[in-house]
């Protein structure tokens, strides 16, 4: 018997308790998560069709105030020169390498939120352009590239929003025909990304009709990740693209809150023992592509569960940018990039594949919206 699970986006979008428009129309995947029989047909991950060229770190400085940073076909044109300026990323491989270099230096300054976000199918997309699995295989993809050679790998607990995207993860899947015979319109499969993580795996939220319904609530019976995450297994958690309803989200703020409540009790025990030469490093966590400014923003509307919101909000302007890419489009586009520690930059994309940055802040916009409305009207 096929058992077809309900949609994230529309089980949020009914009944309020999990909702909360779905990561650019993603809906729940189909897998064989109680029996073999029902096999999910998901894309297999891919590189983008305009970054095909590899590149390097280096970069050559003119002696005027422009600096001109050499990648793979693209030219990166830079008004600032306060301090070391990351490149925009030519290609994927630039983009990896430069997030997990971020990463690594978040970890070490002891940054204990944060966020990386990125176009999972072009480093000129924006989120939404391609249908939602899609990006969510992608976005796996080039977050396994990240975290592969990361210091204390086995010290890293990777957590995918529930149960299916854990399976795939995990296993793969491979497009076969359906129990009845009949194959799929098109059929692709993904690779078992994770397969070989030394590190712990687990998900988020665990959505079925009794807690999408809200009566797992109304009851008091409702399951939370900590009740599955032991937060003493680990020294980082990356919560890959929570962003298909309020309740991934909000499993993740509770994984963060006992996280930091850890980090509080460690500190306060480091304070009263004797003077150590060794300090206990932060925990941290980190959500990747969780499209957190749509949640810092006004994009649900008041009446969406006040309740959850408001903390919400709260609690997605909290992040520090670890990493991060977003596209304007237009006639004349503009992309808004952070690659930590450097300042926040606004680049214009000119001709010949090149980027001018035109604005920069060392601290973050409170929105994108407000890049849209103040910031590109400006620098043309």
């Amino acid at each position: 018997m096929v058992v077809l699970k309900p949609s994230r986006a529309f089980a949020g979008w009914f009944f309020g308790g999990g909702g909360g428009g779905g990561g650019g129309g993603r809906s729940r995947r189909r897998s064989d998560d109680d029996d073999d029989d029902e096999k999910s047909s998901t894309i297999k991950s891919r590189s983008s069709n305009n970054n095909n060229n590899k590149s390097n770190n280096n970069f050559s400085e003119r002696k005027t105030t422009t600096r001109i940073f050499a990648g793979s076909g693209r030219t990166t044109i830079s008004k600032n020169t306060r301090g070391r300026q990351y490149p925009f990323p030519a290609d994927y491989d630039v983009m990896v390498q430069q997030a997990r270099q971020a990463l690594q230096k978040a970890r070490e300054d002891g940054v204990d939120l944060g966020e990386i976000q990125f176009p999972p199918g072009g480093l000129d997309l924006a989120p939404g352009d391609l249908e939602g699995n899609v990006e969510c295989t992608l976005t796996a993809t080039v977050l396994r590239k990240i975290l592969r050679g990361m210091k204390e790998e086995e010290k890293i607990t990777v957590l995918f929003p529930d149960p299916t995207e854990l399976k795939l993860a995990k296993r793969g899947q491979t497009g076969m025909c359906a129990p009845d015979g009949v194959a799929p319109p098109e059929v692709f499969q993904t690779d078992p990304l994770f397969e070989d993580w030394r590190g712990e795996l687990n998900y988020l939220d665990d959505p079925n009709a009794f807690s999408v319904s809200g009566l797992d609530k109304i009851f008091g019976k409702s399951a939370t990740v900590n009740d599955r995450v032991d937060i003493n297994e680990g020294n980082m958690f990356v919560c890959a693209y929570p962003s298909g309803n309020i309740a991934e989200l909000t499993q993740t703020r509770l994984l963060y809150e006992n996280i930091r409540e850890e980090n509080e009790s460690k500190k306060s025990k480091e304070s009263d023992a004797p003077a150590s030469k060794t300090k206990t490093k932060k925990k941290s966590l980190v959500v990747v592509n969780g499209e957190l400014d749509r949640t810092r923003s006004n994009y649900y509307p008041w009446f969406w569960n006040k309740t959850e919101m408001e903390p919400l909000r709260e609690f997605s302007q909290s992040f520090e940018g670890i990493y991060f890419i977003h596209n304007f489009k237009g006639t004349n586009p503009a992309v808004l990039f952070r690659c930590y520690p450097d300042d926040w930059r606004v680049f214009r994309r000119r001709p010949n594949d090149a980027v001018e940055c035109v604005w920069s802040s060392s601290t973050r916009p409170k929105s994108l919206k407000e890049i849209a409305l103040d910031v590109l009207p400006k620098f043309p």
